[in-house]
């Protein structure tokens, strides 16, 4: 009997290291097992889900830096993915759990050496995850690139300091360079080439991959990037008062102001409890997204026990130089901020808090004290520039949004490329993308086709497969898909050889040639119904706010001291 169960084992075994469309790669963790999916008609890919690149942050290692994973026996199952990092939940309450340092790797072949392409989702630093119910790697696959999606800590788990040695902070940021030290040690078991790896993000997550780019501890995992809608010089993405924050928090608990003991008391806070404090869009004080959200990154204290991912401001790190020079890519939607059209909706305060404050259109970061004549001059500048100081209201509200978009992304954006230009020994490539067709599912979701212009995160279904959202399907002959295989083609090219455009014959691309931002030529390619290639993008709007910065800001970007 004994000899009868080993030889069906042995067959088992057999039968199941067989089964090729579920393979097995050995990593430094353990084995992992994948699944076959399929992108469309001959066309399939290995997904290995679920592959867990650091220890669960539980316990004693919450509000810690990120320990690497102790590895596991037998084989696992990447058919699915595994748990999402806490964040409050879309009707309340909250999702996800706290081990959930998780990664996925996507990949068609898993010999050779591809480049690798590893995504950082957005999500406000407080929402969010890797997986593929958003982002699904179908469009990407035919590129052949192999493709990681990954988790990281959110939120108050992710981003909260005391701004000293009991918390330094920047833990989701720790989480992403865990996860690029992984990619570094097994990615070529998936086919991958770990000399070749780009990261890319948007909104939160090109913010992420700025400050990846700014980060010494980062040195040597990546080699490109791409920054899309956000960079670390954005007003809501770097929390400059994080023992302010802490304290308010320590209030809101009953919690003792002293780092060690209040550190202490919110490890032993249920995960639950500490989600449903962090503030949401209405919880936040007008202006809304001009200021930073509360659990962002911040500069870590240099006497850190622990070792530490930033210790300066983003804008000395970019004025002296001392970032990765890598090939890097950052643009933006032609109207980001169209969202906000909803806030006056739901919040009718909100045109007479601006009204009653003037110093509300004065950048935070420029550091001009509220009710001087600097600043009044810039707040008649920006309403002059905008709207020529017309009553606040609907009708100029085309007008407000684009004064939204600047504000919380372009100016921040094109302050970043230039000086990036300026300063980096690496091409620095720069776009705008415009086109509004059938996959701008976020502006149709949202029951916003009617406005102009691509607005916050639609440019996530041009690059990903989008199962999460219900539409109808995109014909191969839809305008949509050639936008999108266009705008896979200028990252992929971008992984592949450091340049959108490498190829002056494609005729996918129109035979376009992207060129490099120069200190002297701010070059950028328009992503629209065609591509267009031009230089100075916005640049009547981006002059304001570079001649309201020259003549009014002290010390820009290195944050409020009033």
């Amino acid at each position: 009997m004994l000899k009868f169960v080993v030889v069906l084992s042995l067959v088992a075994l057999a039968v199941h290291a067989q089964d090729a469309s579920r393979p097995i790669i050995n990593t430094s963790g353990g084995q992992i097992q994948g699944i076959t999916a399929s992108c469309g008609l001959f066309c399939s890919y290995f997904a290995f889900n679920g592959i867990p690149y650091a220890q669960p942050p539980v316990g004693e290692l919450r509000f810690r830096n990120p320990r690497p994973h102790g590895g596991w026996q037998g084989v696992k199952d990447g058919s699915e993915h595994r748990s999402t990092c806490p964040s409050g939940g879309f009707l309340g309450g909250v999702s996800g759990s706290e081990d959930c340092l998780y990664l996925n790797v996507y990949t068609q072949n898993l010999i050779g050496s591809r480049p690798v392409m590893v995504w950082i989702h957005g999500g406000s630093f407080t929402g969010g995850s890797g997986n593929s119910w958003i982002y699904g790697p179908d469009n990407l696959m035919p590129e052949d690139v192999v493709v990681v999606t990954i988790n990281y800590r959110l939120g108050i788990l992710g981003f909260f300091s005391t701004d000293d040695v009991h918390a330094a902070g920047n833990w989701g940021m720790k989480d992403c360079v865990m996860a690029l030290q992984w990619v570094r040690q097994n990615i070529a078991a998936f086919g991958g080439d770990p000399n070749n790896v780009t990261i890319f993000g948007e909104s939160a997550g090109g913010v992420a991959v700025h400050y990846l780019v700014l980060s010494n501890k980062a040195s040597g995992l990546f080699h490109k990037a791409i920054a899309q809608s956000g960079t670390a010089l954005v007003p809501w993405g770097f929390q400059y008062r994080p023992r302010e924050l802490a304290y308010r928090l320590a209030d809101r608990f009953g919690y003792s102001h002293d780092s060690a003991t209040l550190v202490q008391s919110l490890r032993n806070t249920p995960i639950e409890t500490l989600i449903e404090t962090q503030e949401g869009w209405l919880d936040i004080e007008i202006p809304r997204g001009f200021k930073p959200f509360d659990f962002v990154p911040n500069a870590e204290p240099v006497n850190s026990p622990e070792e530490t991912f930033l210790t300066q401001l983003p804008i000395d790190i970019i004025n002296a130089g001392t970032f990765n020079h890598v090939p890097f890519i950052a643009g933006y939607m032609s109207m980001e901020s169209l969202f906000m059209v909803y806030e006056h909706t739901i919040d009718s305060t909100v045109w007479n808090a601006f009204t009653r404050n003037p110093d509300y259109f004065v950048p935070h970061f420029w550091n001009i004290p509220h009710g001087t004549a600097a600043s009044a001059a810039v707040s008649q500048g920006i309403r002059n520039a905008y709207w020529q100081d017309r009553p606040l209201g609907n009708d100029i509200m085309v007008e407000w949004l684009t004064f939204h978009t600047d504000q919380q992304f372009i100016y921040a954006i094109d302050k970043t490329v230039r000086l990036h230009a300026q300063r980096s020994s690496a091409p620095t490539y720069y776009y705008q993308f415009s086109f509004d067709g059938d996959l701008n599912l976020v502006k149709r979701v949202l029951m916003l086709g009617s406005w102009p212009g691509a607005m916050h995160a639609d440019d996530i279904p041009y690059l990903w497969s989008v199962t999460d959202l219900t539409i109808s399907p995109i014909l191969p002959t839809n305008h949509a898909r050639t936008v999108s295989n266009r705008f896979v083609r200028l990252f992929t090219n971008f992984a592949r050889f450091g340049n959108p455009t490498p190829n002056a014959v494609d005729t996918l691309l129109q035979s376009r040639q992207w060129q490099p931002v120069t200190a002297a030529t701010v070059h950028y390619m328009d992503i629209g119904h065609d591509l267009v290639t031009g230089v100075n993008p916005n640049g009547q709007r981006t002059a304001v706010w570079r001649d309201l910065e020259a003549r009014y800001a002290n010390d820009p970007f290195r944050f409020p001291r009033n």
